[in-house]
């Protein structure tokens, strides 16, 4: 299905740029996707959105995590979010799973996996959308699943470094998944700082798309994202229900690229041993070489929300 790429510029040009960038990755992604959805499947999708559009609900559930976890944001107050965090109060861990850098193959069995990670939680809103869960409602299934698609596809949203410290000085990565259970973790590099306060999670989060972004500054970033893409172009094969979870290997293995060449420096532990930080260099034209990974990964998220879109058989 071809993408129709001068309509989009237009919507996302008129649009005003309301979201920080890690919301501007997530809407991309859902525009992008959009553009593949079948005429049928369109009409489902807003048929249970209503007026918004995929683009519009992208960062609702950031939206409803920030009113939980901080009282800020459009939801704040919202009647709707404040029902979902109480009957939901563990939905923030709904959108990662910490894979240890170096294992790329997520198992429902692994000691890393969870019932609230972000492969259950996409398996989830895909039983509520089929009629075989009721938990969410279905507007509230479909605006999780389009912000957990997208969740899936940057790395540190699949993987922690594990670390042997027992020299704080040079802290050392783990990276067989066995000898890595019960060891202190970064947090999907949320305590990983190459600068005083510039973490690693932030920069994969909000600077990627937007270096992305600024590579062709005259062209939107769901332009170049959409840019030769159709929905065969990343085309997942198998059991769609399983496709979260290869998806989340996959991504997992992008990770494993994302921490090489990284030096450790200085770690500092919070009072329960935990990690408060660990100083890192970043490795020479890591700029330019994770750029050019982020954005086939806005790519694949774009393509695989609209093949999963696609495939859901809607109650």
């Amino acid at each position: 299905m071809r993408i129709f790429l001068p309509l989009l510029c237009l919507v996302l040009v008129a649009a005003p740029r309301a979201y920080p960038w890690a919301a501007e990755g997530h809407v991309a992604i859902a525009e992008v996707a959009q553009g593949m959805l079948t005429p049928e499947v369109k009409a489902k999708t807003d048929a249970i959105l209503g007026k918004d559009g995929l683009p519009t609900v992208a960062s609702w559930l950031d939206d409803v995590r920030n009113a939980l976890r901080h009282s800020v944001g459009p939801l704040k107050n919202d009647p709707e979010a404040r029902a979902f965090n109480a009957n939901f109060p563990e939905n923030g861990e709904w959108h990662y799973v910490n894979l240890p850098v170096g294992v790329s193959v997520y198992s429902e069995t692994s000691p890393f996996a969870s019932k609230n990670d972000i492969v259950h939680a996409i398996n989830h809103c895909v039983d509520v959308l089929e009629g075989r869960a009721a938990d969410l409602n279905p507007v509230q299934a479909l605006r999780t699943l389009i912000h957990l698609v997208g969740d899936a596809h940057q790395p540190m949203h699949t993987i922690a470094g594990y670390y042997d410290l027992g020299d704080l000085a040079h802290p050392k990565l783990i990276a067989d998944g066995t000898a890595a259970v019960g060891r202190p973790d970064d947090r999907g590099a949320n305590q990983l700082f190459y600068g005083k306060s510039l973490e690693l999670h932030a920069y994969w989060d909000k600077k990627m798309p937007q270096k992305v972004q600024r590579a062709q500054p005259k062209e939107t970033l769901a332009h170049q994202v959409a840019t030769g893409l159709t929905v065969q172009t990343w085309a997942t094969a198998g059991d769609y229900h399983q496709w979260a979870a290869k998806w989340v290997g996959e991504s997992a293995g992008e990770a494993i690229n994302a921490y090489k060449g990284i030096q450790f420096g200085q770690a500092t532990l919070n009072e329960d041993k935990t990690i408060a930080r660990i100083e890192i260099t970043l490795p020479d034209r890591y700029d330019e070489i994770q750029t050019a990974r982020a954005k086939i990964q806005l790519a694949k998220g774009a393509c695989h929300l609209a093949q999963l879109l696609n495939a859901i058989r809607y109650k």
